[in-house]
């Protein structure tokens, strides 16, 4: 990948805007932040402003809530008159053709999108952290970064350069260049006390940065993201960086990923790697961030060509961009050896079990919940559950079906594979932005069939998935059973952990029908004192239809509610082999799983 010429020309010197992140006290958790803006217009108010979002984090996060003690000085160090005009906007007066900011930000939020910074290390996201000039976002930036102590190393996917004014590498810190603001905001920045390991795919290097203690095997993660790069890169025809940054978190019970074009941050509870499944979702969430690397990051839709990042960016088909992602999180670890092809049937088996669990199915369709991603998903609260489904759990099993019934349709010839490396040629290599309707042509060009059905069914409405449908041509179906031989009989009251305190009561369940809500207090069943633990053993005692009293602490009134119990809803969900595959049916699996079950 090439420097453009004005990237070139600013090697040599400050950038026309050039940023200094310095951290002298990290135990105050405040980065301190100047900006250096040249080719002012004199006596022309000069803007700034401050995201209230990042790019693959869809809600309006207020960044600016965080800044404070700004302050605008000409060259020579005397201040300018400024002012704020809106939430996140600033505007100064200038005098000369040089103006200089300076602001701190507070930075005690540990997530993949925000800022933190503490006696360990310092991160920064950068649509949290840096200004940028309106109309002046496309030229090149310049970074420097001073760490808080000398044995604190810098970690990022910006590249390095030397600036002729001292602030090389060096005592005064290390300095970078971003092609534009987009690249700067694009590229977190992790600085502090980490390990790094080093690997290389394709001839390119990768880098894995952990910060923070826990039980998390370097080496082993490191040979399976090399695996996960390896494949993901065979996938889609080779690599389209020169180097890229694996920088993770390890937390207090964290989770989460960010991704980026030539990096991604994770964050993983410090001391889980050492149980299977917890590694294999780690591994998963791997997979997930490195492959929006092209789902998401150049293969993007038209409303996501260009960022607007002063309010929210609306789109209807992130149930493609995080569901298709979802999905193939798995299947790169199934293609790489990571993950058998029982338990990648366990994990869409898992999934099912959760959307069937969720009444907000019937509610919200993908689409919708696409568009309003900026309001719903990220804000959740007690009627969340009854009202809204998830893009990614449900797109990624829309996507599943998709990739089954393109398959089915066009005889093994097509895929979801197919769909993607279609639009990844045509769109994403430019880095231009598709159409809903592009989209949708790209899959039914796989198919070689009419998907419209589909898509108005499971995309834009809220018919329920007919699983078995899509699964019979590939010798699968799916089973339902329960966890206990004597099930429960079903109430709807659903618990955090082990308080009393409900948490959500399922929309048409017997519990809500006769007026328990969310934030009520359990007390007692049929007058005997009972906790969220015990109630689902307690309710065995009882049959379907019968009548029980429940006494729970409503505005902090004791009342009691005699209600109906339903039958027992299902807990386990499965996906069997059925008896008997035909050629067809296990010529499907075979280019599905890459392998046939049972035989």
């Amino acid at each position: 990948m090439g420097i453009s010429q004005a990237s070139v020309a600013a090697l040599g010197q400050l950038g026309r805007q050039h940023f200094t992140v310095r951290m002298p006290e990290p135990a105050n958790h405040l980065f301190e932040v100047e900006l250096q803006v040249r080719e002012v217009q004199p006596q022309v108010p000069l803007r700034l402003r401050l995201p209230v979002w990042t790019p693959g984090s869809y809600l309006v996060r207020e960044y600016a809530r965080h800044l404070q003690e700004f302050q605008a000085e000409d060259e020579a160090g005397i201040p300018l008159p400024w002012r704020k005009t809106d939430k996140n906007t600033w505007q100064v007066q200038p005098r000369s053709p040089l103006v200089n900011i300076r602001y701190r930000v507070y930075a005690y939020e540990l997530t993949v999108r925000t800022n933190h910074l503490d006696l360990t290390h310092g991160y920064f996201n950068g649509a949290a952290l840096f200004l940028y000039v309106p109309g002046r976002e496309g030229e090149p930036h310049t970074l420097t970064v001073i760490p808080a102590k000398p044995d604190w190393r810098i970690a990022t996917s910006l590249r390095p350069c030397p600036l002729t004014d001292g602030e090389g590498t060096g005592r005064l810190g290390q300095s970078f260049l971003a092609e534009n603001y987009d690249e700067l905001v694009d590229s977190p920045v992790e600085v502090g006390l980490h390990r790094r390991e080093t690997f290389e795919v394709e001839g390119i290097p990768h880098y894995f940065v952990v910060w923070g203690e826990g039980n998390l095997d370097l080496a082993r993660a490191v040979a399976d993201t090399q695996q996960i790069v390896t494949t993901a890169a065979r996938f889609f025809g080779g690599l389209p960086y020169d180097r890229y940054w694996f920088i993770v978190h390890l937390s207090a019970g964290g989770f989460g990923g960010l991704e980026h074009k030539y990096s991604t941050t994770l964050n993983y509870s410090r001391l889980e790697f050492h149980q299977p499944e917890k590694y294999q979702r780690f591994l998963s969430l791997v997979a997930h961030e490195f492959f929006h690397t092209w789902n998401g990051k150049r293969l993007r839709p038209l409303a996501l060509e260009r960022f607007n990042y002063d309010q929210e960016n609306y789109l209807e088909c992130l149930w493609f961009c995080e569901g298709a992602t979802s999905y193939y999180e798995n299947i790169l670890l199934l293609r790489a050896g990571l993950l058998s092809a029982a338990d990648f049937l366990k994990i869409l088996a898992d999934q099912i079990k959760r959307l069937q669990q969720t009444p907000g199915r019937a509610v919200q369709s993908l689409s919708e919940a696409s568009f309003d991603t900026w309001i719903k998903l990220y804000r959740p609260h007690e009627n969340s559950l009854n009202s809204q489904v998830s893009y990614y759990l449900k797109g990624a099993l829309v996507c599943w079906l998709l990739d089954l019934h393109i398959r089915h349709c066009s005889a093994g010839q097509g895929s979801l594979d197919t769909a993607l490396q279609d639009l990844w040629q045509r769109f994403g290599k430019e880095e231009k932005g598709y159409s809903e309707s592009q989209l949708r042509e790209a899959l039914q060009a796989a198919a070689g069939a009419d998907l419209s059905q589909f898509f108005q069914d499971y995309v834009d409405g809220t018919v329920e998935l007919d699983y078995d449908f899509y699964l019979q041509p590939f010798g699968l179906s799916l089973k339902t059973s329960f966890s206990h031989p004597n099930p429960s009989p079903y109430l709807g009251l659903n618990f955090n952990g082990e308080s009393n305190r409900i948490s959500s009561v399922d929309m048409g369940s017997p519990a809500q029908q006769v007026g328990i809500w969310a934030g009520d207090e359990l007390v007692a069943l049929d007058g005997f004192k009972v906790s969220a633990a015990q109630l689902p053993d307690r309710l065995r005692a009882y049959q379907p239809h019968q009548v029980i009293c429940l006494s729970v602490f409503q505005a902090e009134q004791l009342k009691h509610f005699w209600i109906p119990l339903a039958p027992p809803r299902p807990d386990v969900y499965s996906l069997e082999v059925l008896p008997a595959l035909t050629p067809q049916q296990q010529h499907l699996q075979q280019g599905w799983l890459g392998v046939v079950l049972g035989f």
